[in-house]
């Protein structure tokens, strides 16, 4: 009785993939949304980070926009080092500057930017996205307010012919973003 379920729950479940693949070959625009939805939420990123993204397409421009929150700037690590000292027995921190800090926060941005366009348009197998419109949003504390702020902090539009010419591994990530 338990191998019955098991195998009627597999089929079942491997019907609903079928399915939804078939849907996504046949450019259903909900199956396309749903797919570029699994590619991205199956990136791997550090512990902590936070992977939250709402998705539109349109079918009729074949433009698939992105809304990406970012983490805030105090949701990064800011520990340069941290060091041993023997003859107290404890660890001590070593803080990152706060220029360090907003440099790393900064490339960040950038390659979180470019990653997700490129993850887009490597798993697009049926060309059903002829360009991405990312828009990456941080939710923080405004320090001249002391307000919680939600921003648009990058927002570009590409299209998928001129980023695939992109050389990912030779390039600077701000530089290639502007």
């Amino acid at each position: 009785a338990d191998r019955e379920a098991y195998e009627a729950a597999r089929a079942a479940q491997n019907d609903a993939i079928e399915q939804q693949k078939a849907a996504y070959m046949a450019g259903q625009s909900d199956a396309i949304t749903d797919y570029c939805e699994l590619v991205l939420s199956r990136s791997s990123y550090p512990a902590g980070f936070p992977q939250e993204f709402e998705l539109e397409y349109n079918p009729d421009t074949k433009i698939l926009v992105v809304e990406y929150r970012f983490p805030a700037p105090e949701d990064l690590p800011h520990v340069k080092e941290v060091r041993y000292v023997k003859a107290r027995d404890e660890f001590n921190e070593v803080a990152l500057s706060e220029a360090d800090q907003n440099r790393v926060y900064d490339e960040v941005l950038y390659q979180v930017c470019l990653r997700t366009i490129h993850e887009v348009f490597e798993a697009d197998l049926i060309n059903a996205v002829a360009a991405v419109v990312f828009n990456g949003w941080v939710l923080a504390i405004d320090r001249a307010t002391g307000r919680e702020t939600n921003g648009c902090v990058l927002s570009v539009q590409v299209n998928k012919e001129a980023f695939l010419e992109i050389d990912l591994a030779n390039i600077d990530p701000k530089t290639c973003f502007k």
